[in-house]
């Protein structure tokens, strides 16, 4: 038998399972501790795939933050992590003698979601990640869009020409609008600390967490209404740790797309459906 590793590096934790078939078999999560710097991030993530490796595997997929170079395996300048220009492909390859294949870890949940969870049936899957930041990615017959490299940074659409001033120097990005800092702007005033704090009074009953979310709702709709303008695809699907709000915002993002989009239908939008998407997108770059 011939397992795969696929690692979703984020800048919280650090997420590695040991897959074979499509399936997670075995998954360890370590802190990623960005704070401490480069080395220990490395440390940290050597850690987590060690703790999953056995002798059958026969490469390693990463799902990163980017910026990134897909083809070189190189991290250029992610927000969230203190990597600039590391060559993650080099470092890991030396490290385990085993190929390894790097990645926008949107594009790795986008990935494993067409392949194996709601857009499995759909050629045009656009996928959104919403939780610290917003990432993007795009997958046209089972295959992740590029671009010229760095295609489907989605967070990064200027949905407010004159917006909030982003951490990327933009101003408007839907990330600011819909991540953990934006919703927090949108909390003011709430007895909460985190969006989870705001989650848990909204399901409380409190009126104005709940307006909150669908704030962020009506925001997010922006956003996928321009998506479904330019793609026109048979699916989106959102995921990361805020969609689990997804009773309370998506409602309001679904009746502002139906305003604002242009082709006569709909696409599917959907909550995703799998834990480990990010996972076992990461995992599959690897040919068996």
């Amino acid at each position: 038998m011939k397992y795969t590793i696929g690692v979703d590096l984020g800048g919280t934790n650090i997420r590695a399972g040991l897959v074979l078939g499509g399936k997670v078999i075995k998954k360890v999560e370590v802190k990623t501790e960005p704070n401490k710097g480069k080395n220990i991030v490395i440390k940290n993530l050597v850690k987590a795939i060690n703790n999953v490796m056995t002798k059958e595997v026969v490469g390693i997929g990463i799902g990163s933050p980017g910026p990134l170079d897909y083809r070189k395996g190189l991290i250029i300048n992610p927000k969230n992590i203190p990597f600039k220009k590391v060559n993650l492909k080099k470092i890991l390859e030396k490290k385990f003698k085993v190929p390894v294949f790097v990645d926008n870890d949107a594009n790795c949940f986008t990935l494993g979601e067409a392949l194996y969870g709601s857009g499995k049936k759909h050629n045009c899957v656009i996928g959104l990640t919403i939780g610290t930041g917003v990432g993007g990615g795009i997958v046209v017959n089972k295959k992740i869009f590029h671009g010229r490299i760095n295609a489907g940074e989605l967070g990064h659409m200027t949905i407010k020409f004159d917006g909030t001033r982003s951490k990327c120097g933009n101003r408007g990005c839907l990330e600011e609008y819909i991540s953990a800092r934006g919703i927090m702007r949108l909390a003011k005033g709430l007895k909460a600390k985190t969006p989870l704090d705001a989650y848990k009074l909204a399901l409380k009953g409190n009126k104005k967490a709940i307006k909150v979310f669908e704030k962020m709702g009506f925001y997010l709709g922006i956003a996928v209404a321009n998506f479904v303008n330019i793609f026109d695809p048979d699916v989106i699907i959102i995921g990361g740790g805020i969609s689990n709000a997804w009773k309370f915002f998506s409602k309001n993002m679904k009746k502002t797309v139906k305003e604002r989009v242009y082709v006569n239908k709909n696409p599917i939008i959907i909550k995703g459906r799998l834990e480990d998407a990010a996972i076992l997108g990461a995992a599959s770059f690897i040919k068996r």
